[in-house]
């Protein structure tokens, strides 16, 4: 079969392609627009390796991804909600959490989704707290257990800023309706000219001269006008 058949085989039926098109566009629209508005609010922290050399510098990439793991943890974020006074399940903020890191800058990324802005920023702000005071802790035990105290030389830590404390968003992040309709409309184009090419497959309609001559291998003696 030509290129120019599979294209005229799906013109043919082309509102079948409209239709599934539209009736998946419609579908996917209310039942996006049907969910409950979520919110997101991140905040970043940067690892600052001291002294600030090349081997502690490498060093502190290489935590970022301990760090993440660290702040990712059930009995952590169940601490820094209880010292920021935030009566919310830890393992309701463990499900809409999302930690990660850059080692090309040195920083780790908290986000938090929520349908409750004001509750999103609480939460980030916490566990960003929280973070910043375990890790100021731990390298002053660094420093007190390992500083030679003979020559004078401090012990490396990698000391961790908060970059910024974010405010309750007020614009939605989700859901996002336009581009679900839209993602469903083109998956209605596939599926609508699939099924152009089934309906064509049991379809054994002989509609010109040239359909007689392939399918059926015989002359054409006379044709009747439509007219």
């Amino acid at each position: 079969m030509r290129p120019e058949e599979y294209l005229l085989i799906v013109l043919r039926r082309w509102w079948l392609v409209v239709l599934a098109a539209a009736v998946a566009a419609v579908i996917a629209f209310v039942y996006t627009n049907a969910q409950p508005k979520t919110y997101q609010t991140s905040t970043q922290m940067m690892a600052i390796a001291q002294p600030p050399d090349y081997w502690m510098d490498l060093y502190a990439k290489n935590r970022l991804a301990s760090y993440t793991s660290l702040i990712n943890n059930w009995d952590f974020v169940a601490s820094a909600l209880q010292k920021a006074n935030l009566n919310i399940d830890p393992s309701q903020v463990m499900g809409k959490l999302a930690v990660g890191h850059n080692p090309d800058s040195n920083t780790i990324q908290i986000v938090m989704t929520d349908t409750d802005p004001q509750r999103a920023a609480k939460v980030v702000n916490a566990l960003a707290d929280a973070f910043v005071a375990k890790s100021a802790a731990d390298d002053q035990q660094i420093i007190k257990n390992y500083s030679s105290p003979t020559t004078q030389t401090p012990a490396g830590t990698v000391q961790i800023l908060k970059l910024e404390t974010p405010s309750a968003p007020t614009t939605p992040s989700g859901p996002r309706v336009k581009l679900n309709t839209a993602a469903a409309a083109l998956l209605g184009i596939v599926f609508g000219i699939i099924l152009t090419f089934v309906v064509e497959y049991f379809d054994d309609t002989l509609r010109s001269e040239d359909d007689v001559d392939r399918y059926l291998e015989l002359p054409t003696l006379v044709g009747i006008p439509r007219d």
